[in-house]
């Protein structure tokens, strides 16, 4: 069996909501937004909180790492994501839940940029609001992403076009929404098999004002061989093979 090439890494996936006491955030056309307020946003449990979780080029595996990532490893991305019934999924390139007063983070909602080879990139500061093109018959797009992503006029039959690129904090945000918190933790070790990107059967309806912190570390040299910020950065542009296709 061939596996897809690809770097290792190491990621967190928590879950968060607002507080009880957070005055909640309308935009003009009426849609709920999460607050940038400094201890808005708060840790909740329940997933895969606090749980390290080890890409090893082939599948996923939960690791015991009581003091935090292994000598070696280093912080590449830390993304937070909430999802809005009606406005679809808010993205911020930080960890809410350590805002403080006057911090210039603030949340976007999912974008696209669009790639020469009709790719389409996860992103919180895209061109784009939806796809660039899908594929008939392709599951992770419903999957992954409300409807108000999906492009309805470009479908195309053509195997080379309709993949997904882009920021993997994102993406793995995306994964966690898809599912309930409960299921989580049986979910997500079936999402990354064999050196590809799966999909699922336990999808039920977004849970409004859901929110999760993605943390992504590169891997330790000891660790198959290790990885750096630029072998993560090839990985989310498509160096290393598209997420799905």
């Amino acid at each position: 069996m061939s596996f897809q090439l690809q770097p290792p890494y190491l990621f967190r996936i928590d879950e968060i909501a607002e507080t009880s006491t957070t005055v909640p955030r309308q935009r003009p056309d009426g849609h709920w937004e999460p607050s940038t307020n400094a201890g808005a946003n708060v840790r909740r449990g329940g997933g895969v909180s606090g749980v390290w979780w080890y890409c090893n080029k082939q599948y996923f595996q939960a690791v015991e790492l009581d003091d935090g990532p292994p000598i070696g490893s280093s912080l590449y991305k830390t993304y937070s994501v909430y999802y809005s019934d009606g406005c679809g999924i808010w993205v911020m390139d930080a960890d809410a839940t350590t805002l403080t007063n006057g911090d210039w983070h603030s949340w976007h909602t999912l974008t696209f940029d669009h790639y020469d080879d009709y790719s389409s990139y996860l992103t919180n500061a895209g061109e784009h609001h939806t796809l660039c093109i899908q594929r008939s018959g392709q599951r992770w797009p419903t999957l992954l992403l409300p409807d108000i992503y999906h492009t309805g006029r470009r479908i195309t039959s053509a195997s080379q076009y309709g993949g997904l690129i882009g920021e993997l904090p994102i993406l793995l945000g995306l994964i966690a929404l898809s599912t309930p918190r409960a299921w989580l933790p049986n979910v997500l070790p079936t999402m990354f098999m064999g050196g590809k990107w799966q999909i699922h059967q336990y999808s039920q309806p977004r849970e409004h004002q859901r929110g999760i912190v993605v943390y992504v570390y590169t891997a330790p040299s000891t660790w198959a061989d290790g990885s750096n910020a630029d072998d993560l950065r090839n990985y989310e542009e498509g160096r290393w093979g598209k997420y799905y296709h």
